[in-house]
């Protein structure tokens, strides 16, 4: 009886194999085909069916979906393993793509405008005096934004060379969500343009760089011209402790022992490039100590009245801090970049320098 038993189910197993064997090497169905790379399996291929149907039917219901998925979408809700958490993923694309499609309207009825004047222009007869004015003449020399970039550009190239370093330390992923991983990539971003905006700008160097890591992928897609020459940073995938004395190196973090009170401009500056919004054990704190690393945090006690919550800051704020600090010297005024909302009061800061 037990061989029997035994022989049934084997036979059983493996005309589920065959099954499953013939299922995966027949020829992908027109709407997966679009998908065939996330296809690998079979499960896979159920799941990406699955979404295809729950995207046509909240169509049918007029939800709010996009009007097509693209790869990189498909790639996203495979991830997700709910119903509701999918949906939600489709709503915030169909806002994205209403937003760009707004947009790409109104640049639409711009150049329509700007058509019609033209034509407008041509057809006025010339003034008999010198006319001022928009599309007319002018004393003052008009600064296109060609020229700023290269102004801009010619900033961070003076600091390569001669500009105090920091470092985005990029060795946080494992300890960050997809979600967090997006908004890192958010703020390096905006890191990014507030180094540039300034009139003395930091050489920025990420280390311990990953360029499959999900931050890195999310600071591309934000940034499409990372990789380009003339973005002026430095993208690495050795240590700090490789490229500069160890001595040299101080690492910001709000979880260290030791305050900040003198700024160093010899010093080279590690900021931890992660969103610490779920991440409640002082990660950075720990490397820098099993690296041997000093270790401090900005001296908020001593100028602020800091609120509930801890004391971490959007990495493009805390830049705008230590570029103040590096312009100024002074932690009043470097302060005043500190948001409102993470403080009960200020020891009467704003007021002074409002």
């Amino acid at each position: 009886m037990y061989l029997k038993t035994t022989n049934v189910a084997d036979r059983a197993i493996e005309k589920k194999e065959e099954t499953s064997e013939i299922l995966e090497h027949e020829e992908l169905d027109p709407k997966v085909e679009k998908y065939s790379d996330l296809a690998t399996d079979l499960d896979k291929k159920k799941k990406i069916m699955m979404i295809l149907m729950e995207h046509e039917v909240s169509k049918v219901e007029a939800k709010k979906v996009p009007s097509k998925l693209s790869i990189e979408d498909m790639k996203e809700l495979l991830g997700k393993y709910s119903y509701s958490a999918r949906a939600k993923y489709m709503r915030f694309l169909a806002e994205k793509e209403c937003k760009k499609m707004a947009e790409q309207l109104r640049k639409e009825a711009k150049l329509i405008k700007r058509n019609e004047w033209l034509v407008e222009k041509q057809n006025l007869k010339p003034a008999e005096h010198i006319q001022y004015g928009i599309g007319h003449n002018t004393m003052v020399l008009r600064v296109r934004k060609s020229s700023i970039m290269r102004y801009a550009n010619q900033r961070l190239a003076n600091s390569v060379l001669f500009g105090q370093k920091v470092i985005v330390d990029m060795d946080f992923d494992c300890f960050m969500r997809k979600q967090d991983c997006n908004n890192c990539g958010e703020q390096l971003l905006e890191l990014y343009g507030t180094n540039r905006k300034n009139c003395f700008p930091f050489d920025l160097t990420f280390c311990n760089v990953d360029l499959n890591s999900p931050t890195m992928m999310s600071l591309q897609r934000y940034m499409p011209t990372l990789y380009s020459p003339d973005n002026f940073i430095t993208l690495t995938n050795k240590s700090y402790l490789d490229l500069y004395p160890r001595d040299k190196l101080v690492y910001i973090t709000p979880y260290a022992k030791e305050p900040l009170k003198v700024y160093d401009p010899n010093a080279v500056y590690i900021i931890g490039g992660l969103v610490d919004k779920c991440v409640r054990e002082p990660v950075v704190l720990a490397k820098a100590k099993k690296e041997g690393i000093r270790a401090v945090h900005l001296p908020y006690d001593e100028y602020l009245m800091w609120g509930r919550g801890a004391k971490s800051l959007p990495l493009n704020v805390l830049l705008e801090i230590m570029l103040e600090m590096k312009n100024v010297n002074d932690w009043k005024k470097a302060f005043r970049y500190v948001p409102k909302r993470k403080l009960v009061r200020s020891l009467d800061l704003f007021a002074e320098y409002s």
